[in-house]
């Protein structure tokens, strides 16, 4: 059995004092070997998030990145700043980026060539460049339909089921290993369900992520 992925996104939810809070908790959680788990945190507490979780399989990702080096990019997050703090992958073209950047894709341009890991998130399968996508580094899809993010309203298995088959078979046509999770108001009455789905590989998780009795529910699902 391939381990499932959890991801939870802590947006901009916490502040200082809850996000290290949290962190802490979240370090002493007895986790599965069925399961791997990233937590991404506001960038500004990156680097002591980065540090309580050093020790422990738990890995820190960015919440967006816009471009590979440093450049005239105001507000904007590099790779190389993220390599400075030890942070291996980002979640991109999150919808809440997506609003703001209008062209993920060009982000993608710049971080693929340089093996940056990532997180892709999507609504349509449209937006996934079959194309720019590898296996020579770990890359993971999100598939998340912005009607059920924050809304409490959980797309059907079927639905989940059907959008991820549909992304499997295109992988399929372009020889690529890719593993594919769902976001969209996971929380622990039904991670079990989705997470046992034929076709998901793991979750991407948010305003539940930052409730530790919820995140660890979700995390004791498989």
């Amino acid at each position: 059995m391939k381990k499932k992925i959890i991801i939870g996104n802590w947006k901009n939810y916490l502040n200082y004092q809850e996000s290290i809070h949290l962190s802490k908790k979240i370090s002493k959680i007895n986790i599965s070997n069925n399961v791997r788990v990233m937590v991404s945190p506001n960038h500004l507490y990156l680097n002591e998030i980065n540090q309580i979780f050093n020790e422990t399989n738990i890995e820190v990702i960015a919440q967006n990145v816009t471009s590979s080096e440093s450049k005239s990019d105001t507000g904007g997050i590099t790779v190389s700043n993220l390599k400075n703090l030890n942070i291996k992958r980002s979640i991109v073209a999150h919808s809440e980026s997506r609003i703001r950047e209008k062209n993920p894709q060009k982000v993608l341009e710049e971080i693929i060539p340089i093996a940056y890991q990532f997180v892709l998130c999507f609504e349509e399968i449209d937006q996934i460049p079959f194309n720019l996508l590898t296996n020579k580094f770990e890359i993971i899809l999100a598939y998340e339909p912005v009607w059920a993010i924050g809304t409490g309203e959980t797309a059907s298995i079927d639905h989940i089921n059907e959008i991820h088959k549909k992304v499997k078979l295109k992988l399929e046509d372009f020889s690529l290993e890719i593993p594919i999770l769902y976001g969209g108001s996971v929380n622990p009455s039904n991670s079990r369900d989705i997470l046992e789905s034929d076709y998901v590989d793991g979750v991407l998780v948010g305003g539940a992520s930052t409730k530790i009795d919820h995140f660890e529910g979700i995390l004791n699902s498989i």
